[in-house]
């Protein structure tokens, strides 16, 4: 079972890996489940409902397609554990077996199904389908009934569904299941000729007729369907041959020389030249049957022939179609095994082929074409190549096993690295790597390999373990060659004893070296299996290591240092994310003993770690050496930071994801919170950092061109980082123990001035860190740096915020968070005010990018005033205005919302400077700001939503939790957060910024959202009292008013008569006062914004909501007669029918005039006019 799944690789290594719960913990956690709901649920899909008492059960004659697939749903999550389908399948299959027989006993017809239903047996062999594919065909048909009463109904079944379809599509897994059935009835101990007589359904054609004469009846017809799959392409040709042979091998069938008959038709076939041949599915059937037969000693006689044949088909020289095929080659190698076997296996009972291998060359040509096979391209044929090797090497006399064996060996040292420390793969062929390992690991598993051979083979699966071989695209190969080092590993532990393995010393390895001359080779075996289990860049391959590692423990136990405490900690589900494996497992695997720790270091110092292909796992790389670099003195800890020291000195400018890893190492290991803790560490660093200092002039040169392969690896981030770490461990150094004419001045500016020129965002990340590190060690040597000047900082911006690109936007983040600091005391004074004026100025660019970028700058601005600071009213005037601004932009393009990524970032900074102390006495500025959170707050965009609610719950007036979206789309947090509205003493501003805010949610939006809050806006509505409605009501007459002359009006005065729709028609039933004559509120104000709102727009859907309004407006009597008269006026002249007929059903439903209704409003308007001067005269006059 273990064995399986080594070999199950895949050679793509860039699949990424879960950030979740492992696929099978949740597969464990959830299996008792899952089968349960199967056994409560297979019955109803089996068996029709009884009636109580009546002890019988009648199955189903159709099943729904949706039922079905529930059933197999349940199944197909166990493909990667089906292990844990065997306690379940004693009381699954055999429900599924009675009711197919009841059915089919029954002789219920196959009638035509419905679209949505699937008719019985075709669902049951589906069902039984896909349990064959989740546990295995063996397995799953040793539960199929073998009774010999039930071998002529399920030959007549695969009759009817091959040659009595009446054009019914039968679908393949059903002659397939059939097929297997079949097969499993065959050994049937009763002579076949006993059980029927009958010759079977008639066919048109008959292809295989001279087959088939002299034959007795009942095999006649099992040969007849066996020969017809034979030729399909499906998996059912799989069970024909499987089951040919099987007859073939009958006694009562042996007599009839079936299989003489059915070779001798095939292999001619097998023979015929390219433009003779036929299909290529028939061929692939003749080659499975002849692959069975092969295998067959009781038809060892046959041999002779298919190995000539096939030998001839399968020359090195030939180049037809069938050589070529995949399949096929698998099904040759197949062949060859089993004629190979077989011909050993009779040397020792001088059986009938003692001649033939006698006098050939079989054996010798076999195991040359195996050896070819092991370097095939396609990965089946090295798969059963490398097994097929193992089994004949298992059946060999020991000197000639030995000799196979080397000539594995032999050919694994033509491109085997000389060292482990220098392993060089760039030459070696990885499908032949993967084929011998493999072949090795087999043998390892069969224990056919002898004891002196161990240290060459040791040697090869210790270097297949750290196969690795990166295309000229990028991509990685070598996942399978690891997976099958780590089977024959697996294997060696769990087939050779201790003993055996003692006697191996690591110095006889080419990849030992002399540190560990004296160390048995069961502990450098453990070493590199936890190199591979904490750093290998597939999940799989980490796994495999880790079982393999536990094995290697468990079976040679007291020979690894604490092994069992190792295995605790290198397991097979904590390897299973490579964070987890690099950093939590290799740390507490190095803390183990040295040797693991040294061991570990060099590993992440190499592919699997700082030299990985992917940003994520040179990042873990880093971390995990910072982690280990704790565990050490601090002179050890200098140790290795100068060693990473060395080695960006020497890597190669060009190498940019070795440089990332190395810069990224290097940082990690200098910032404090990593490895120096004290002010008592630094003085030791001081000649260190001196050096790293050396080492950073040297990486000038790897950002001299940002070009894409750079920007990918994130070097200039990495290195970014690095020089933040570089700076603060130089400032920490004693004034005269450190010149400034040691720090390459020049250098750093040049570094820096090319990141804060950048606007990745991965770079824009460590601008603040960075900006900070360097202005403070330039400030502490007392000097200047051009690239951090402010007016050079403020002319740059100035230039460049006018170009559609960010260039320069780390200039902008840097510029933000050094605003304060050019100043003694942190404050702003007049003149640096000037310069937070510039900054402000970017939110009125007009790339959306600038904007975000400049409500960022001006976060960091605020942030890095200090708290006892005072600020001025003109500057906070000044950052508020921009913030504000950015709360209000609602810019839309072809992308969509693009503002709201504007209003996002501003509704941060302002979450920044509403809970900053220097900004509490400009109150004027603050409530500019809380109206935007309060207006947001209801936004109908839930990001924007979120985000302002929580800076609403954190600051402003909300109290109810917010956590997520669900929680800012209730009924609850509306009701919450439009409480404000009920109060008539909330100032007016509050209650203009919620009213507009509503307008987003309650007038146009999901229908969700629009239920919700147009419920909680009613109800609080209604419960207000009439003076305090009537002043809300005004408020919103003058928003709208706004908002017809807003940059939004567009998108905003839609939604807002939407709304105002709903709140006229539900509300006025609840105020009648505000209806009557005496109301002082300003009716024909509010009519005329309306009309202006829709006067010469074509916008239908604002057209229609003004006629929602119209409905609702007119039964106020003050201006009933003007609303009327708008009415007939757009059944006059308005140009669109979908709008006429919806002023039609208005005027209608506000006057009861009959005339309206016989009319049809979506004819043209000249042809309806003189109904309308009708409706004039009635309505109007």
């Amino acid at each position: 079972m273990l064995s399986s799944h080594f070999v199950s690789s895949t050679i793509d290594e860039h699949q990424m890996e879960p950030q979740e719960e492992d696929d099978d913990l949740k597969l464990a956690k959830a299996s008792a489940g899952l089968l349960n709901d199967l056994e409560r649920d297979l019955p109803r899909v089996l068996w029709k409902a009884s009636k109580p008492g009546s002890g019988t059960r009648k199955a189903h004659t159709r099943v729904r397609k949706r039922d079905l697939q529930r059933i197999t749903s349940y199944i197909e999550p166990f493909q990667g554990e089906p292990q844990l389908l065997d306690a379940k399948l004693k009381t699954i299959l055999p429900p599924i077996v009675d009711a197919y027989l009841e059915f089919l006993t029954s002789q219920k017809s196959l009638d035509d199904t419905q679209s949505d239903h699937l008719d019985f047996q075709t669902a049951v062999f589906a069902l039984l389908y896909t349990l064959c594919k989740v546990r295995g065909q063996k397995i799953i048909a040793g539960f199929l009934n073998n009774e010999p009463r039930f071998l002529e109904p399920v030959l007549e079944a695969v009759e009817r569904c091959t040659f009595d379809t009446n054009d019914r599509e039968v679908q393949w897994q059903v002659p397939y299941v059939l097929l297997l059935w079949l097969s499993h009835l065959l050994l049937t101990p009763f002579d076949l000729q006993s059980i029927s007589t009958s010759v079977g359904p008639a066919t048109s054609a008959d292809n295989d007729s001279a087959l088939l004469q002299g034959l007795p009846p009942l095999i006649s017809r099992i040969l007849r369907v066996g020969l017809h799959h034979l030729r399909m392409p499906t998996k059912a040709q799989d069970a024909a041959a499987a089951m040919l042979v099987r007859l073939s091998t009958r006694p009562d069938v042996h007599k009839v020389r079936l299989a003489d008959r059915l070779v001798n038709d095939r292999l001619p076939k097998l023979e015929s030249k390219a433009t003779d041949m036929p299909n290529m599915y028939e061929m692939l059937g003749s080659l499975r049957f002849v692959a069975g037969v092969a295998s067959s000693a009781e038809l060892s006689h046959l041999i002779p022939s298919i190995y000539r044949t096939c030998e001839k088909t399968f020359d090195e020289s030939d180049e037809s179609t069938l050589s070529s095929n995949a399949v096929a080659k698998k099904v040759i190698v197949k062949i060859f095994r089993n004629v190979a076997i077989l011909s050993l296996r009779s040397v020792a009972t001088r059986g009938p082929l003692l001649s033939f291998l006698q006098t050939t060359s079989v054996l010798e040509n076999v195991i040359d074409y195996l050896l070819r096979s092991l370097g095939d391209k396609d990965t089946p044929v090295r798969y059963a190549a490398a097994k097929a090797m193992s089994l004949i090497v298992l059946e060999l006399e020991p000197e000639m096993a030995h000799e196979v064996i080397q000539a594995v060996l032999d050919t694994f040292k033509e491109d085997m690295p000389k060292t482990i420390q220098a392993a060089d793969f760039s030459t070696a062929n990885p499908l032949k790597w993967h084929g011998l390992t493999l072949a090795l690991a087999h043998t390892l598993f069969k224990r056919s390999a002898s004891p002196a051979q161990l240290p060459d083979i040791l040697d090869a699966l210790i270097s297949a373990l750290q196969f690795q071989q990166r295309t000229a695209t990028g991509s990685t190969l070598g996942t399978n060659v690891r997976d099958a080092a780590n089977f024959g590993i697996w294997s060696l532990a769990r087939r050779y004893t201790t003993a055996e393995l003692l006697p191996v010393k690591a110095n006889i390895l080419h990849s030992s070296d002399d540190q560990r001359s004296d160390m048995p080779v069961v502990q450098l075996l453990a070493i590199q299996l936890i190199l591979s289990a904490c750093l290998d860049p597939a999940g799989n391959i980490r796994r495999g290591s880790s079982a393999a590692f536990q094995e290697l423990v468990g079976r040679h136990p007291d020979q690894i240092h604490e092994g069992i405490a190792l295995v605790q900690v290198v397991d097979y589900q904590a390897v299973s994310l490579r964070h987890r494996a690099m950093v939590d497992v290799a740390s507490k695997a190095a803390a183990m003993h040295n040797m693991y720790w040294s061991n570990l270091l060099s590993g992440l110092l190499g592919w699997r770690g700082l030299g990985s292909a992917d940003v994520s796992s040179r990042a873990d790389a880093a971390e995990s050496i910072s982690q280990l670099s704790r565990m050490l003195h601090v002179c050890e800890r200098l140790d290795v930071l100068g060693m990473i020291g060395r080695l960006l000195s020497d890597c190669s400018a060009k190498d940019v994801e070795q440089l990332h890893g190395l810069t990224l190492a290097a940082a990690y290991m200098l910032e404090p919170s990593h490895s120096i803790t004290s002010d008592q560490e630094v003085e030791p660093l001081q000649p260190d950092i001196i050096s790293m200092w050396k080492h950073f002039a040297s990486l000038q040169a790897s950002i001299k061109e940002f070009h894409p392969r750079l920007l990918k690896s994130e070097l200039p981030a990495s290195l970014g980082l690095y020089t933040t770490a570089l700076c603060n461990a130089t400032q920490r150094v004693p004034g005269e123990a450190l010149q400034a004419e040691q720090v390459p001045f020049d250098v750093l500016d040049i570094v820096t001035d090319r990141l804060l020129a950048r606007h990745e965002e991965s770079i824009l990340h460590i601008v603040p860190g960075l900006a900070r590190s360097v202005h403070g060690l330039v400030k502490a040597a007392g000097t200047s740096l051009p690239c951090l000047e402010p007016y050079h900082l403020a002319q740059k911006l100035a230039a460049d915020s006018t170009k559609s690109t960010l260039t320069s936007a780390g200039r902008a983040m840097a510029f933000g968070v050094l605003s304060s600091s050019y100043t003694d005391d942190g404050a702003f004074d007049r003149q640096k005010n000037m310069l937070v004026v510039s900054l402000c100025s970017l939110m009125s660019s007009k790339t959306v990018d600038w904007r975000v970028i400049c409500a960022r700058a001006l976060q960091l601005a605020v942030n890095s005033v200090p708290h006892t600071a005072t600020l001025d009213a003109a500057t906070a005037q000044s950052i508020c205005s921009a913030i504000h601004q950015g709360l209000n932009d609602y810019t839309i393009d072809e992308r969509g919302d693009i503002g709201s990524l504007v209003r996002l970032q501003s509704i941060t900074c302002t979450s920044t400077i509403l809970s900053h102390p220097a900004f509490k006495f400009h109150l004027d500025s603050l409530q500019l700001l809380s109206n935007d959170i309060h207006r947001l707050s209801l936004e109908k965009l839930d990001r924007v939503r979120l985000s302002a609610a929580h800076c609403r719950a954190t600051h402003l007036d909300l109290t109810l939790p917010i956590t997520d979206i669900p929680s800012v789309s209730s009924k609850p947090y509306f009701r919450a957060a439009l409480h404000p509205l009920t109060d008539p003493s909330t100032p007016s501003a509050t209650t203009h910024a919620l009213l507009t805010g509503i307008i987003s949610s309650a007038g146009f939006s999901a229908e969700s959202l629009l239920q919700s809050s147009r419920h909680v806006l009613a109800t609080l509505l209604s419960t207000t009292k009439p003076q305090h409605f009537e002043s809300l009501l005004t408020s919103y007459t003058t928003i709208l008013a706004d908002l017809l002359t807003s940059p939004s009006a567009s998108i905003s005065i839609h939604p807002a008569l939407c709304l105002l729709s709903y709140i006229l028609s539900t509300l006025l039933p609840h105020f009648p006062h505000l209806a009557s004559p005496v109301s002082k509120f300003k009716w024909r104000t509010l009519l005329s914004t309306v009309q202006k709102a829709h006067h010469k727009s074509t916008d239908i859907t604002r057209l229609m909501a003004a006629v929602g309004v119209y409905c609702a407006m007119a039964e106020v009597g003050v201006v009933r007669g003007e609303v009327l008269r708008k009415l007939v006026s757009m059944l006059k002249t308005n140009p669109f029918p979908r709008v006429r007929v919806a002023v039609a059903e208005v005027s209608w439903m506000v006057t009861g005039e009959e005339t309206l209704l016989p009319v049809d409003w979506a004819r043209p308007v000249k042809e309806n006019a003189g109904v309308v001067q009708g409706l004039q005269k009635v309505l109007l006059d």
